[in-house]
């Protein structure tokens, strides 16, 4: 079974969760503990955490087969650099400004694929 970490347990976090849990392993990470004690009554593991910090996010995902990027957007390109450093493939939902074009050197670097801008924006 396919070990997933969700870093952000948002709206959209949470459901991307509750939809991955029903194949994989899912673990949701998040500072928000009200977001995180509802998906652990789904089995989800959780993990409290400040996605913000590069060494946190490294040392969580390590043991990760794909990581799912559902931070706020200002948060978003950090965080995936910070995936892609670690050698772990991720697909980012979270629609940073930055253009991610500057992150496909890194990602071959280190071999791994990141899928980003990959869900919905209301306009």
């Amino acid at each position: 079974m396919k070990n997933v970490i969700v870093l952000g347990a948002g709206m959209v976090g949470r459901a991307i969760a509750r939809d991955l849990n029903q194949t994989c392993k899912v673990t949701s990470v998040d500072l928000d503990e009200g977001n995180l004690a509802f998906l652990s009554e789904f089995g989800i593991n959780t993990v409290s955490a400040d996605l913000s910090d590069p060494k946190k996010v490294k040392e969580i995902i390590k043991e990760s087969d794909l990581v799912v990027g559902a931070v706020p957007g200002f948060m978003g390109y950090k965080t995936v650099e910070t995936v892609i450093s670690a050698g772990k493939n991720i697909v980012d939902i979270s629609f940073f400004p930055e253009d991610y074009n500057d992150l496909n050197r890194l990602a071959i670097d280190n071999d791994v694929t990141a899928i980003v801008d990959f869900g919905v924006a209301p306009d």
